[in-house]
């Protein structure tokens, strides 16, 4: 029987963010969830274990802080990158004006999956350039994504998908606003955002950017 007009409907899916709150009101993690339990943008504080069981299975992304309230891992859940290999990222801000900041995803080499890994304790890896797998950079102030980028043989593995994910979530817990983008993009950043949940942090296509590397758009 379909349902009468006058009763309520499911809120639709969208993005809302829970922090579990530890005994001494200190942030223990924050998640990005999914779900229609709480308005789109919307913050919500909770003790544990009653956060963990608001979110459920429907959680996108998730930072856990340390004790001084500083993001030290983030993760983009299956839910959000199920193809992904388990990631690490180099956080690296760059204070040049306008400041900017770069996620760098890597995964091995001896780090944790989801270990969010500084500028000083990078250079303690053993990694180069040749070994990132993609990468993000946006504006922290104004929230703008500027790039992002996936080396070729990583493709298809919802590796893009976990660094906006990631980038996203970390500028909100750092007290930026929402990440978002112009219409300018590559023919394949338009096909992704066209499929994913995030498409409404980028502007309908208004300009065909060409591929990052030759040959990779046919």
């Amino acid at each position: 029987m379909a349902p009468s007009s006058d009763q309520e409907q499911p809120r639709p899916a969208e993005f809302w963010r829970c922090r579990a709150i530890r005994p001494d009101g200190q942030p223990l993690w924050v998640a990005a969830v999914w779900s229609g339990e709480h308005p789109d943008g919307e913050l919500v504080d909770l003790p544990e274990p009653e956060a963990t069981q608001a979110v459920g299975d429907d959680v996108y992304c998730l930072a856990g802080f340390d004790a001084e309230g500083e993001v030290t891992s983030i993760t983009a859940t299956a839910l959000a990158a199920p193809k992904a290999p388990p990631l690490w990222f180099a956080d690296l801000p760059e204070p040049k004006a306008p400041p900017s900041h770069s996620l760098v995803a890597f995964s091995g080499h001896g780090v944790e999956p989801g270990s969010l890994v500084g500028r000083a304790a990078l250079s303690d890896v053993p990694v180069t350039s040749a070994d990132q797998i993609g990468a993000a950079r946006w504006y922290p102030a104004t929230g703008e994504l500027d790039q992002v980028y996936v080396q070729p043989e990583w493709r298809r593995r919802s590796v893009a998908t976990a660094l906006m994910t990631v980038a996203g979530l970390l500028n909100v817990t750092r007290g930026g606003p929402r990440l978002w983008t112009d219409g300018q993009r590559t023919a394949m950043g338009d096909r992704l955002r066209n499929a994913s949940p995030l498409a409404d942090w980028a502007s309908d296509l208004t300009h065909l950017a060409p591929p990052m590397t030759p040959f990779d758009e046919g």
